[in-house]
């Protein structure tokens, strides 16, 4: 993750926040869902741009959309990506448990052990051409660290408060610590 320090260093442009990003090996894993096998002990790890960049994508095992009734109940796992847009990171059934509460046409909880659930989520509203407005394309997986790509769909959007959430699993991701929507970078919290 960047420090709010390094956040403001790399905002000038895009060429001088990639410079900056690749020549920094900023971004270290969380832990929370790189556990060993046992389960005792989090391993932290550090990751760069450019192996998260050069990592090849890895195929979703479950893939899932649903409207969300309630989006302030996904809180506990939601980083905004901007005033419409934002992640998703489920890593436990307690976590899918909430989000089922919201979206229950998700279905059961998918298996936590092989990778966590990643979702991408629109709050712009009804789409009046009536497209579903948010895909997860593709995600690269290294060493746990992911790098998610989507796309979202603009247009003209009805503002009432319609959530619509594309989810995926993917093995052997632990945490997503870079996403590119439409070709604008992210670095979730």
């Amino acid at each position: 993750m960047l420090s709010a320090q390094c956040k403001q260093l790399v905002r000038p442009s895009r060429v001088a926040r990639r410079r900056a990003v690749r020549g920094l090996l900023v971004l270290v894993l969380s832990g929370a869902g790189m556990l060993s096998a046992c389960g005792t002990h989090a391993r932290a790890r550090v990751v760069s741009v450019h192996a998260l960049e050069a990592a090849p994508p890895v195929e979703a095992t479950v893939t899932r959309r649903a409207l969300v009734s309630d989006p302030t109940q996904l809180r506990e796992f939601y980083s905004p990506l901007g005033q419409r847009l934002g992640l998703l990171q489920i890593r436990s059934a307690e976590q899918w448990a909430t989000l089922r509460r919201c979206a229950p046409e998700l279905g059961p909880a998918p298996d936590f052990d092989e990778g966590i659930v990643v979702g991408l989520a629109s709050r712009a509203g009804l789409p009046l051409d009536g497209t579903w407005p948010i895909h997860l394309e593709s995600v690269r997986i290294h060493h746990g660290a992911g790098f998610a790509t989507g796309r979202f769909e603009g247009g003209s959007f009805l503002p009432d408060g319609t959530t619509y959430l594309e989810t995926a699993q993917f093995d052997g991701l632990g945490t997503v610590l870079m996403v590119e929507v439409n070709g604008a970078r992210f670095y979730p919290d």
